[in-house]
């Protein structure tokens, strides 16, 4: 007798408690050209700080001091403007600013990577259909296209190294 009148007493409690409580309300939050436009240049910011870092390392592995210093206070001046365009995002509504740049910079260099790992096949294709044709002038302009677009890949496999993507070229697939 005595258990069942304290669960009945825990309940009404319980119920008390849970119809004080009120539900979050769930707020759409949509972006202005603001908003989008200083998004962009923190992805920028982000991008020029992360370039400035690698090349400061690259300076210092070859041992060239003075240029790793104007590197290093170039990246510096960077992570300031990060640091201020973090402060109004966040003003603005925008949670973890910088972290969602990073994820979008990220993600544009995944994009990248695979456009680049798609022309390349395209243009594989292509060439192997030129020499099944016999077409042999489409087939060197189509090896030249592969060329220029391997050329292309590794720049986006470095841009996206820097940016922090360990695998890219995996990732991609």
């Amino acid at each position: 007798m005595k258990r069942l009148s304290l669960l009945s007493v825990a309940v009404l409690f319980a119920a008390a408690a849970f119809a004080q409580t009120t539900t979050p309300v769930t707020t759409t939050t949509t972006t202005t050209p603001t908003e989008k436009a200083q998004m962009k240049d923190l992805r920028k910011d982000v991008r020029a700080y992360d370039n400035e870092k690698a090349e400061a390392k690259q300076a210092i592995n070859k041992g060239e001091l003075a240029v790793a210093k104007t590197d290093l206070a170039a990246a510096k001046v960077d992570k300031q403007d990060i640091k201020a365009d973090a402060k109004t995002l966040k003003s603005e509504g925008i949670a973890h600013p910088v972290k969602l740049a990073d994820k979008e910079v990220k993600k544009i260099d995944e994009k990248d990577v695979k456009a680049d790992i798609k022309d390349i096949k395209a243009d594989k294709v292509a060439e192997q259909k030129a020499v099944k044709a016999g077409n042999i002038t489409a087939a060197q302009a189509d090896q030249a296209d592969v060329k220029a677009d391997k050329k292309d890949l590794k720049k986006d496999i470095k841009e996206a190294r820097r940016d922090g993507i360990k695998h890219p070229v995996r990732r991609a697939k």
